[in-house]
């Protein structure tokens, strides 16, 4: 993959294509359907992870091995609701891009998607875990075992602001701490534009609780949103962005999580915080605006939550020798190129870190250095096996909260006594 200029990686993003889920054309009860079944290769995958990048590679694969490449594509959320149906009847896909570090663990240890160590030991040129940064790797391991390939490694935690909107209320510079942001969302925030927007999905309350050094869970201990007054301080912040200063709108409950994105690019947002994936739709859909994007704001701490999918293969698939090989070309640091450039998305392997086009960008220096605070995550709790349960709960917890108005100390206090009695 020939190395690109920064400017090229900028302004050439095209951004996140999302496209609904795919099926095949036959149906199963004819005999031309079922030899088109047993050559079918089929992909879960997340609808704003649909890069050109990785159809080329998809659609090459299909080739190559006289495939019909069936890339099914999801948000989140419904992504987690179907492979869960699809284990439970064991009709399963042949790769599955992995909703976040450790739920391929918490898929593994319940014996739903394979352990791939084998498969990298026996692949020299893969170069797994070698060409991999340790966060990347760790959060996929448990007891000696490897559930899922990074695919993405970002942080959930930058700051992007609209520099002409900043200028217009007399600010030079983007916020670096609560203080900081809090008075520039009041100052931007006039007619139909808001200062800032929050998020209807509960990741992306993590960067703003981390920044109170609080942990989400302590599995061990069976303790949740620790220690509480930090938790109390960074929820009851967010809230009052809403509900007192009126600098956010209320997020509306989706799942889809571009909601903030869409009113930045929309100049109805001077700020929001999310992470590398917002770059490419920003630059494709609103190129005239002076976009920044600045480190992880400071509250008690300096932080960011770790953000990035996987790679794994249930335990079920038709040929896991098959699904390994195409994780190796989707993971392959020239794919790994072609996605930055397209969509700004970072990634995990050491050898794309040190690529001059990288190594060079102003933009992947401040990822970077976002990547330097992430919160460590609590293993145990994927080991638990009751992460999605648990997450669920917060989900509810966090729009209480956030779109609802619920009194913050309460609710937490309930989301822990929930949390707790679900381990």
């Amino acid at each position: 993959m020939p190395s690109f200029n920064r400017r090229s990686f900028l302004q050439l993003g095209l951004g996140a294509t999302v496209l609904g889920a795919v099926g095949t054309a036959c149906s199963p009860a004819t005999p031309a359907a079922k030899k088109q079944d047993a050559r079918t290769f089929t992909i879960y995958w997340n609808a704003g992870h649909g890069y050109q990048a990785y159809k080329e590679v998809i659609d090459q694969f299909g080739k190559d091995h006289d495939l019909q490449m069936n890339w099914q594509k999801f948000q989140w959320p419904d992504l987690t609701t179907k492979l869960t149906a699809d284990f439970r009847s064991g009709n399963v896909p042949d790769l599955v891009e992995e909703v976040s570090a450790g739920t391929g663990t918490q898929y593994g240890l319940a014996g739903n998607v394979l352990a791939l160590d084998d498969f990298a030991a026996g692949d020299k040129e893969f170069g797994f875990p070698g060409d991999y940064l340790d966060q990347a790797v760790v959060a996929r391991q448990y007891e000696g075992k490897t559930y899922s390939i990074p695919l993405h490694l970002t942080a959930n935690g930058l700051l992007f602001y609209n520099k002409g909107m900043l200028s217009a209320a007399g600010f030079d510079k983007p916020p670096t701490n609560w203080e900081e942001f809090l008075e520039i969302a009041k100052a931007t925030t006039k007619d139909k534009v808001s200062g800032c927007a929050l998020n209807s999905d509960p990741s992306y309350a993590a960067p703003y609780y981390n920044q109170q050094s609080v942990d989400f869970s302590n599995a061990g201990a069976k303790q949740f949103m620790m220690p509480a007054d930090g938790a109390l301080k960074a929820l009851q912040w967010m809230q009052d962005l809403i509900f007192t200063h009126k600098v956010s709108p209320a997020p509306v409950a989706t799942t889809d999580y571009s909601g903030p994105q869409k009113l930045f690019s929309a100049k109805r947002a001077a700020m929001f915080v999310s992470g590398p994936w917002d770059i490419g739709p920003i630059r494709q859909g609103s190129p005239d605006i002076d976009l920044g994007v600045a480190v992880p704001l400071t509250g008690a701490v300096q932080s960011a939550a770790m953000a990035g999918s996987g790679l794994m293969i249930p335990a079920k698939a038709k040929d896991p020798k098959l699904s390994w090989e195409l994780i190796t070309k989707l993971a392959a640091v020239k794919v790994e190129l072609a996605a930055t450039k397209e969509a700004g998305m970072s990634m995990p392997r050491k050898s794309w870190a040190a690529d001059p086009a990288v190594a060079a960008d102003p933009s992947l220096a401040t990822i970077a250095k976002s990547l330097a605070v992430v919160a460590k995550q609590d293993i145990a709790l994927s080991a638990s096996g009751k992460a999605a349960q648990i997450n669920e709960l917060w989900k509810k917890a966090y729009q209480q909260m956030i779109i609802q108005h619920a009194p913050v100390e309460q609710t937490l206090a309930d989301f822990r006594k929930q949390a707790g009695a679900a381990l």
